[in-house]
């Protein structure tokens, strides 16, 4: 008798295959989606050190408190300075909230430096989604010289 079909046993068998399969993918699927979120902020970080660049140049010497012409120290910017100034945009995700960071522009004889720091939250649960704190606790303060 030539039977066409599958029997159940084999059937069975492709369906126990399939879910093997799909239970040794699926880590790898979520590893890549936290990935790609975690690259979300990054580049948003990244953004915002872009704009603080454009913002200091704009600005030029009107940045520090003293108002000097030559001068030496650090400058803190915040997140509304960028915003104000039509720099960047608010993170486009609504549930998220970025609006705490801050950019510090330090200005040396030789060198200028940038560092970040820059917390988003979900709005929601309060969750810390991304953090990142290169800004030491120190003040931040100007000398002419």
């Amino acid at each position: 008798m030539n039977r066409k079909g599958f029997t159940l046993i084999e059937l069975l068998a492709t369906i126990v295959i399939l879910a093997l399969i799909l239970i040794m993918v699926m880590p790898s699927i979520t590893a890549l989606r936290n990935r790609s979120e975690q690259k979300q902020y990054e580049y948003y970080g990244d953004s915002l050190l872009e704009a603080t660049k454009i913002f200091v140049n704009k600005e030029g010497e009107d940045i520090n408190p003293i108002g000097a012409k030559n001068w030496t120290g650090c400058v803190d910017i915040t997140y509304n300075d960028l915003i104000n100034a039509d720099l960047i945009k608010a993170f486009s995700d609504e549930n998220i909230d970025c609006s705490n960071a801050k950019i510090r522009y330090t200005k040396e004889k030789n060198k200028d430096s940038y560092s970040i720091n820059l917390t988003c939250k979900d709005i929601k649960t309060n969750k810390i989604l991304y953090q990142v704190n290169n800004i030491p606790n120190t003040t931040c303060t100007v000398t002419a010289y």
